[in-house]
C-alpha cells in the first residue's frame, strides 16, 4: 500500500528508516467512488492527498454554477488546495475523484508535526512548494500567453495521459474552452 509514497518521498530525500516508518504511519488509505467529492467549498481542508492509482481534479464553481478545473493529480503525485491546507482557510474550490481512486492521506496536524520530528521533512515539504508554485505558474503564464490550439498542444506534450484518460468534457473545461472548440483543435481544422 505505501510502496508509490515510500519511493516518492525517498526519490527526494534521505530518511532514516526509523524516520520513514514515521513518516508512513501518519498517511491512511482512502478508497474513493468514481466522481466522489473529497473536499467541498466552504470547508477545511485537513488533508493532504497521494494518488496511488486514480485521478482527482480540483475545481472552482463560478458565479453562473459552471465548473473550473485549476488541476488533476494523476498516479505518483500529491493534492491539496494548498491556501486552505497552509493558511487554515476555508476552501474555495472543490476535489474529486474523477476515477475510483486509491488515496494515502495525511492530516495536516500530523504534517506539520513531521516538520518538527522529522528534520528532512522540511526539505521534502520545500521541494513540493517550490513544485506546486511553478506548476501553477507556467498555468498561468500558459493561459496569458498561448491560444487555446497552443495549450492543447501544450497539455499533449507534456501530459498526454490527461487527454488519453480524461472525457473530452474534462480536457476542454480544463484548457478553458468548450467541447466544441476542443473537437476543432483535435481534428485539426
Amino acid at each position: 500500500m505505501h510502496e508509490q509514497l515510500t519511493k516518492f518521498i525517498t526519490d527526494r530525500i534521505q530518511l532514516s528508516e526509523a524516520d520513514l516508518q514515521q513518516v508512513l504511519s501518519c498517511f491512511h488509505l482512502l478508497i474513493t467512488k468514481k466522481n466522489e467529492i473529497i473536499g467541498r467549498t466552504g470547508e477545511l481542508s485537513r488533508r493532504m492527498f497521494f494518488v496511488n492509482k486514480g485521478c482527482l481534479r480540483v475545481y472552482y464553481i463560478k458565479p453562473d454554477g459552471r465548473e473550473a478545473t485549476r488541476r488533476f493529480a494523476f498516479e505518483n503525485s500529491f493534492s491539496t488546495s494548498l491556501a486552505s491546507f497552509i493558511g487554515g482557510t476555508l476552501l474555495k474550490e472543490d476535489t474529486q475523484a474523477v476515477e475510483q481512486s486509491e488515496l494515502l492521506y495525511i492530516h495536516r496536524e500530523d504534517f506539520y508535526s513531521l516538520l518538527n520530528t522529522v528534520p528532512n521533512w522540511e526539505k521534502f515539504y520545500r521541494g513540493f512548494l517550490e513544485h506546486a508554485y511553478i506548476i501553477n505558474t507556467s498555468r498561468l503564464e500558459d493561459f496569458i500567453t498561448l491560444n487555446p490550439r497552443e495549450r492543447y498542444q501544450l497539455l499533449l506534450k507534456e501530459n498526454p495521459q490527461m487527454v488519453l484518460r480524461l472525457p473530452n468534457k474534462l480536457v476542454a473545461n480544463y484548457l478553458n474552452i468548450t467541447q466544441e472548440a476542443l473537437s476543432r483543435i483535435k481534428s485539426g481544422s
